[in-house]
């Protein structure tokens, strides 16, 4: 077989070529301390690798979901721990209204706390997070308030959700914001968390969370006689019927004692409740982070470059270019023309 000239020279460059572009990928790779940059360098890897960092990234997403979750929460058992001390300190008064020691000029004075007592707990019930959002009213977090005015008697107060509020919406007594912190496999949002992991329920039910429930205050007007439209059991209700015994110079009933003992449990069930969700969210985040860490092992094998085998593929591959480059020369020394000279 003849060999030309040409062909040695043309095979001599491709070696060289070859060798110069092993050096310049396997210094890119140091530089990088990445073995894939492109995906000419490992197509199975780079689609594995884009995938392991979009779920990666998802995971993220699901923690910072989780820490604006747990803030929510936080505000709902500020406002619930709030109240339960506002309703606290009003049994205490209740207590102490209904001993016989005390007369009409100490009701009437101590009408005056409750009152003070019932806008605390009319802002609490009606309390509302930075972006303008109620956490009290449902799916509604955009109502202007969470308890409104009776329509029927403008003494008391309604929930949103209830026929006496002049803002009735009945959507505001199903559901409430919900917030993912994970992985969904059917992506079905029922109208409670319950059972479902992935979603956190950041709002409450206004009349859920606080009303009284089997409620025994008969609301009353100032002569004593049954309102005809009965306000809502709510807690905010008994304290109004509370304060209008006390500026009758009454003795408060037990049903309202009671009432805010029925009232007082409720919300420590629903405290608990807020405390079973922020454990929840922690487990989450614990079992994301735990995942992507396996996840990042797995990204880092097909990825990330051996540094040590790194240098010695680099060495190698000097080696053989400057031996390619060598034997180029020799070879072009190679000619009829050479040889008789």
């Amino acid at each position: 077989m003849r060999i030309s000239t040409n062909q040695f020279h043309n095979q001599g460059v491709t070696s060289i070529q070859k060798h110069q572009a092993d050096i310049l990928k396997t210094s890119l790779q140091l530089s990088t301390e990445k073995r894939v940059n492109t995906p000419s360098d490992d197509p199975v890897a780079m689609t594995q690798i884009n995938a392991l960092k979009q779920t990666m990234s998802t995971i993220n997403q699901y923690a910072k979901n989780g820490e604006y979750a747990k803030s929510q929460l936080v505000l709902e058992e500020t406002a619930i721990s709030d109240s339960i001390s506002s309703i606290q300190r009003a049994r205490e008064l209740a207590i102490k209204m209904s001993n016989d020691t005390y007369n009409e000029a100490n009701r009437k004075q101590t009408a005056a706390e409750v009152g003070q007592i019932i806008e605390q707990m009319r802002n609490m019930m009606n309390y509302t997070n930075s972006e303008g959002e109620k956490l009290f009213a449902g799916s509604n977090v955009d109502e202007p308030e969470a308890f409104t005015v009776d329509v029927n008697n403008p003494d008391f107060y309604a929930y949103v959700g209830s026929q006496n509020s002049p803002n009735y919406d009945v959507q505001a007594n199903y559901g409430s914001r919900f917030v993912q912190i994970g992985f969904d496999d059917n992506n079905f949002l029922a109208p409670n968390d319950l059972g479902d992991s992935s979603r956190v329920r950041i709002t409450d039910n206004g009349e859920r969370v606080f009303g009284v429930p089997g409620g025994q205050t008969q609301f009353v007007d100032g002569t004593g006689t049954p309102l005809v439209d009965q306000p809502d059991h709510n807690i905010l209700n008994v304290m109004v019927q509370f304060q209008k015994h006390l500026e009758s110079g009454d003795a408060p009933p037990d049903e309202i004692i009671l009432d805010m003992d029925a009232s007082l449990e409720n919300l420590s069930q629903v405290r608990a409740e807020i405390g079973g969700r922020q454990n929840r969210i922690e487990s989450q985040y614990d079992g994301g982070e735990i995942f992507k860490l396996s996840l990042e092992e797995r990204r880092m094998t097909l990825e990330d470059m051996d540094i040590v085998q790194g240098i010695t593929d680099l060495t190698k591959q000097q080696n053989a270019l400057q031996m390619a480059q060598q034997v180029f020369t020799r070879v072009q020394d190679m000619s009829l023309f050479n040889y008789l000279r």
